[in-house]
């Protein structure tokens, strides 16, 4: 697993620092939205979150500007994003990848949540609420 964020790595470890004993397991597994060594572009586009598969996981998943290869599509395919905003859910479709929203409940609000526009796999009201045996993950530990 890896962390993939649009926030700028200073504003990451603000909003993370507190919560040391869950991100402190993804040590060297994050991409933050500044890190230049990557060139991304900003979501929606999917650069991030491939960008993660690959640098992070070592996944062979293609690069985002690039054409992915039939087996980059499938490794993609792979791939499950939690997101909590609208371009994030984006980038993560655009990416070919698995996507639940877990949504901020002021974000309900937004007329392509009403309508039911909002191109998702699922949707959690908490992670809390994650079943991985749903996405053929192991369960969690009791």
């Amino acid at each position: 697993m890896a962390i993939a964020t649009g926030s700028r790595r200073e504003r990451y470890k603000l909003k993370t620092g507190h919560h040391q004993d869950v991100f402190g397991l993804f040590e060297g597994k994050v991409v933050c939205g500044d890190d230049k060594q990557y060139n991304m572009r900003g979501k929606p586009f999917p650069d991030i979150f491939i960008t993660a598969a690959r640098e992070m996981l070592g996944r062979d998943v293609g690069d985002a500007q690039g054409e992915p290869t039939p087996a980059q599509v499938a490794e993609r395919a792979r791939g499950l994003v939690f997101e909590d905003g609208l371009p994030g859910i984006q980038a993560g479709k655009q990416a070919g990848m698995n996507v639940v929203w877990v949504p901020d409940p002021n974000l309900l609000g937004v007329k392509d949540a009403k309508d039911g526009s909002v191109n998702v796999d699922q949707v959690i009201n908490s992670l809390e609420d994650f079943v991985p045996e749903q996405w053929g993950l192991p369960p969690y530990d009791s």
